[in-house]
């Protein structure tokens, strides 16, 4: 029949116990530094993507503004070319389907660069809610006295049982 080994106190060394209570503690520091380090790196990526999409919303706000322009004036250009057409055959451009034209022609232009100018806000719209989700995940990956604590806790328990344990075995 084999019968487990168990220490004794005459057979380790009271230093080789509290070298492994030692390497217990180093360990938890080194993860809760981890952890710590990890949140940092977490947090700053999650800020430079904030930042990134409220660049994004930005520029998407200015491409809007200036497709919304540039709308307007192929419009003015477009009304210009049927003013010059209408006018050209001797019609009277103040009343009739002429006006209708034109004044159709206008708001079908004012319509498009209104929508140009919807479809950019919804876009800057959705960056910015991005780039909040990504602040929030900052917030989040920010090392706390939570997490640490929990690890540290965590750590300080684990020592705490194996002294115990120790103790109890009369290795220290």
């Amino acid at each position: 029949m084999c019968e487990p080994i168990t220490a004794t106190a005459a057979a380790v060394p009271a230093w080789l116990s509290y070298a492994t209570l030692g390497l217990s503690a180093l360990g938890t520091a080194a993860g809760i530094a981890g952890q710590y380090q990890q949140g940092r790196y977490q947090a700053a990526v999650a800020r430079n993507n904030a930042a990134l999409a409220e660049m994004q919303a930005q520029d998407a706000e200015r491409r809007g503004r200036i497709a919304e322009d540039q709308q307007r004036r192929r419009t003015a250009q477009l009304l210009g070319t049927q003013r010059a057409a209408l006018g050209g055959q001797g019609t009277a451009l103040d009343a009739g389907s002429p006006l209708d034209i034109l004044g159709d022609t206008a708001a079908t232009g004012e319509f498009d660069a209104l929508t140009i100018r919807s479809n950019a806000a919804r876009q800057a719209w959705g960056l910015r809610a991005r780039s909040n989700n990504f602040a929030a995940q900052a917030r989040m990956a920010e090392p706390g006295f939570l997490g640490t604590g929990a690890s540290l806790l965590g750590g300080a328990s684990s020592v705490a049982d194996r002294w115990l344990r120790y103790r109890r075995a009369g290795l220290v």
